[in-house]
């Protein structure tokens, strides 16, 4: 009798320890499903803080985070680097006579033609207002001027255009180009060079790509 009691005794304590295991592993199940929802969470929320909502493009945050990482593996593996510095034309004029809403659709438009004209390797920004960047890694001035030179024909060929009675708005863009120079060049020297360059390309008449004279 003792033995029986004893056998029942413990697989009472067996089937309570399998339970208790069990219900241990349910829990840390759901841990883990919460781990994983707040890990995917974050990471959305990380991305919407590099990324501008109106053109998907990244924004200032996340073009100074790519343009550095760019320089540091340029330098790292002594391969050229070519920064592309975009103005939309008149852009105040557009939004004065015709709306923001229209200067939007003009912003994303842009976008939209940017990466088409891009290589896979490249990187569209938003710098701020009417003002993009595009990265290219591994590109000297030449090949950067032809990256650049398609955009602009696309832009100017196939125009973002809204109807004004019998009219339509033509939309163009100017380019300043820059590329990593010397072993002191860095994110802001060469993000400072291309503006300069845009500085031309708009004083020189607009709709033209001008090269850092650097």
């Amino acid at each position: 009798k003792d033995i029986v009691g004893t056998t029942r005794g413990m697989a009472h304590e067996s089937q309570t320890a399998r339970e208790e295991l069990q219900s241990m592993r349910e829990r840390a199940s759901a841990t883990e499903a919460q781990l994983l929802k707040l890990h995917q969470e974050l990471d959305r929320v990380s991305s919407q803080a590099r990324h501008d909502p109106l053109t998907g493009a990244l924004n200032r945050k996340g073009l100074e985070e790519a343009l550095a990482r760019e320089v540091a593996r340029a330098a790292h593996l002594k391969s050229a680097l070519s920064i592309a510095f975009i103005d939309i034309d008149n852009f105040k004029s557009i939004n004065d006579a015709h709306g923001h809403s229209f200067g939007d659709d003009a912003l994303s438009h842009l976008a939209q033609v940017a990466r088409e004209a891009m290589r896979p390797q490249d990187t569209l920004a938003r710098f701020g207002g009417e003002e993009f960047v595009i990265v290219m890694p591994e590109t000297d001035m030449a090949v950067a001027t032809i990256v650049a030179e398609r955009l602009r024909r696309r832009i100017a060929s196939e125009p973002f255009a809204i109807a004004q009675g019998a009219k339509h708005l033509d939309v163009t863009i100017s380019i300043g180009l820059a590329t990593l120079d010397t072993a002191d060049d860095n994110a802001a020297t060469i993000l400072k060079r291309a503006d300069q360059a845009l500085y031309r390309a708009k004083r020189d008449g607009r709709n033209r790509v001008v090269a850092d004279a650097a």
